[in-house]
């Protein structure tokens, strides 16, 4: 599937695909891929309670949690916790206290078992065992029924299929600023532009998101007060991986940062720890131009200003699109466009309280200081004397 595929409205396919040899996939697997939507829609319209749904889902769980607890396969157990998280979240806007107990002792036996698993609904197992899982053998796990459903399909499969071209843009950035730096850095930027191109091509396609198909699903993202954060795209790695590579992370991202870490998916953790020290330490493209470690001649900077108008242009559109998607967070209309971005004077508290997103900071904050810091450092380029240049 290509961006130009997302939200094209084609029917949400299910597939009866036996497991692998040798593997006897999750045993929640047909009540999760058919059975859960319908019942969420059931709660919705108030056809269904609560307290019903998880004496029926406890039944169940009585049934395969010996055969759950006697599965040594660590790709079967990441797909039984991806059933067992989606089953949890089914009652996240009631709250976790409605869940049955034997749900919440089942999550905590496998965690238990495999220590690398997340014990909520993370952006790793959302995202990408998920949508790892559909390209492997057709199924997807939704929380929606009936049209919305492959509308939520896509909103996954959008993030999925779109980090790589934010990891390429990252990674060529990062040989920039290497003890071996790339011996053609006019030839990288044009490469990263193409990337941030592409993404931003898939981000487009979310204009396509109706606000109500998204709020149908989206609470089930949520997370709980007191409770681990949302399964939120605020947590897509290579995003911040981009950042890094290009300018140090300020105070406000530091922040963000820290208070992310355990959120980003398992293999990035160490990758995002690694380059934000090297950053600080000045291996990124904004200080290495400072100190004259990384020349680049006038068509080369040209080209680095292209590659900070494209990744602007992904944070606008992200902009715009969540503030169609949550305008209870853009209550206060003005201040969006990229001079009032620019003009604002600096970064606003994301923990302010007010109005967070999914991951639980102020959203409206989270993603306006995005793009300050990158029209910051582009109004800084553009400073005679930030760095030596070829004539």
């Amino acid at each position: 599937m290509n961006s130009s595929q997302l939200f094209d409205g084609v029917a949400h396919p299910r597939h009866h695909t036996p497991p692998a040899p040798g593997r006897s996939g999750s045993p929640l697997r047909d009540y999760v891929l058919h059975s859960l939507p319908a019942a969420l829609g059931d709660l919705s319209a108030k056809r269904l309670t609560h307290n019903q749904l998880a004496d029926c889902q406890e039944q169940i769980l009585r049934k395969v949690t010996p055969q759950c607890l006697s599965e040594g396969d660590e790709r079967t157990a990441r797909l039984l916790q991806l059933d067992l998280l989606f089953l949890l979240s089914g009652y996240a806007p009631a709250g976790p206290q409605a869940a049955p107990r034997a749900l919440t002792e089942l999550i905590s036996a496998q965690c238990g078992r495999f220590p690398a698993l997340d014990p909520h609904l993370s952006y790793e197992f959302l995202i990408d065992v998920n949508c790892e899982e559909y390209r492997r053998s057709g199924d997807i796990r939704v929380f929606s029924a009936g049209r919305d459903a492959a509308l939520e399909r896509d909103f996954y499969l959008g993030h999925h299929l779109s980090e790589p071209w934010a990891k390429s843009a990252a990674y060529g950035l990062r040989s920039l600023v290497l003890p071996a730096a790339a011996a053609r850095p006019s030839a990288v930027l044009d490469d990263v532009v193409e990337c941030l191109a592409e993404f931003t091509r898939y981000m487009a396609r979310y204009r396509k998101l109706s606000q109500q198909a998204f709020n149908r699903f989206r609470p089930y993202h949520m997370g709980h007060p007191g409770g681990p954060r949302g399964a939120s795209g605020a947590f897509m790695p290579s995003v911040h991986l981009l950042e890094l590579a290009l300018l140090p992370p300020s105070k406000g991202y530091g922040i963000f940062l820290d208070q992310s870490m355990s959120y980003f998916p398992s293999w990035s953790r160490p990758v995002i720890a690694r380059w934000r020290g090297d950053s600080i330490r000045g291996a990124n493209v904004a200080q290495r131009l400072r100190d004259g470690r990384l020349v680049l001649d006038r068509a080369g900077r040209d080209r680095l200003v292209r590659v900070i108008d494209k990744f602007v242009d992904f944070r606008m559109a992200h902009l715009g699109i969540t503030r169609h998607a949550l305008p209870e967070a853009f209550r206060e209309r003005t201040g969006l466009t990229r001079r009032d971005i620019r003009e604002q004077g600096g970064e606003h508290d994301i923990l302010d309280g007010r109005d967070p997103g999914t991951s639980g900071f102020n959203v409206r904050h989270v993603l306006t200081n995005a793009v300050y810091r990158l029209l910051a450092l582009r109004d800084d380029l553009a400073h005679p004397g930030f760095a030596p240049a070829n004539q």
